[in-house]
């Protein structure tokens, strides 16, 4: 039982911020990339999109550190990442290493449930 006891610390408790670093980068430069170069015409909306929010999650996370933008930005990062895989799953490319981006969605997920867990218990 102690195991189990572990993961739920981690998943609750843990530090979400290097998960967010992380999730910005891939929104900041391999979104843009991967939609560039998958795409036969890619969304210039959604590639400028994309690099804004993971650049907002990096100040968020990095240069701001408040917990009220990280939530904003955590959400953008699971709206964005839904997008994506709603998008190559649409183009049947959510195939082979794309499928990474599906764990990058959950991943986005937990951040939002983590900072948003955070934010509750600190406003208590």
């Amino acid at each position: 039982m102690k195991g189990w006891e572990k993961v739920k610390d981690l998943f609750w408790y843990s530090d979400s911020e290097p998960n967010e670093v992380l999730i910005s980068m891939c929104h900041l430069i391999c979104l843009p990339l991967t939609l560039i170069y998958d795409f036969e015409n890619p969304s210039i909306l959604f590639i400028i999109g994309s690099a804004l929010a993971g650049a907002f999650q990096l100040w968020s996370v990095v240069w701001k550190g408040c917990l009220k933008y990280r939530l904003i930005a955590v959400q953008i990062a699971f709206l964005v990442s839904i997008v994506t895989i709603t998008n190559l799953f649409l183009e049947n490319l959510l195939v082979g290493s794309r499928t990474g981006w599906v764990i990058i969605a959950l991943f986005a997920g937990w951040n939002t449930l983590r900072v948003f867990r955070e934010k509750l218990e600190k406003n208590v």
